[in-house]
């Protein structure tokens, strides 16, 4: 069975690449970031919850991760040295949402760029249908997974991922509405969607 690692995995598109990864049959383990807001762990638990049902995930702390994955997706570093020590067989990847101010740092492993994404937090209705600039996340999540496992090791240090439109608007607003359902509790609440526009669409 194909293994993947998500260090950092954001409430947002680390949990749906996890729940996409599990979809593909892939075993995930998944570690939490260490500077969350209060607002986002109670997402972020939130979901987990509902990922925490299926036997493809684990949520854990680094130090009890295997010492090799097929994949390894890093959306936040960890405060330690084990992520080091971890090995990927077929890859291994910043997750990052927007380019580096300063291009010229040193980087350890290859940076991917996710495009501009819409979803569950969006404030309202009309920022869930289709645009030109903005990708449903399921389907980036879907394409990043997929050039990962065709490409292997890359020698691009940054890559920009392109995407290509496949959830039509009604597919895309009953899988939000499925999300909300599921975090009823956190979606109803006006600074919780707050929260993620300044995220994801302040870059």
């Amino acid at each position: 069975m194909e293994t993947g690692l998500i260090i950092g995995a954001d409430e947002f598109f680390g949990l749906t690449l996890c729940e996409y990864m599990m979809k593909e049959g892939i075993q995930v383990d998944i570690t939490r970031p260490h500077d969350l807001k209060e607002e986002q762990k109670a997402l972020l638990e939130e979901r987990m919850m509902w990922l925490g049902r299926n036997d493809l995930v684990r949520v854990i702390d680094l130090q009890d991760s295997k010492d090799t994955y097929d994949l390894i997706f890093i959306q936040s570093e960890e405060p330690h040295n084990r992520q080091k020590d971890i090995k990927a067989e077929r890859g291994m990847y910043q997750i990052l949402y927007e380019k580096p101010e300063n291009e010229s740092v040193k980087q350890n492993v290859p940076a991917v760029i996710l495009p501009r994404m819409f979803g569950p937090w969006t404030l309202n209705e009309d920022q869930t249908k289709r645009a030109d600039s903005l990708f449903f996340v399921e389907d980036v999540a879907k394409e990043l997974l997929q050039w990962a496992s065709d490409t292997g090791q890359r020698q691009d240090m940054t890559y920009e991922l392109k995407v290509e439109s496949q959830t039509d608007d009604k597919q895309a607003e009953d899988m939000i509405a499925e999300w909300k359902r599921q975090n009823s509790t956190f979606f109803s609440t006006k600074k919780a969607r707050m929260i993620f526009h300044l995220i994801f669409f302040s870059v």
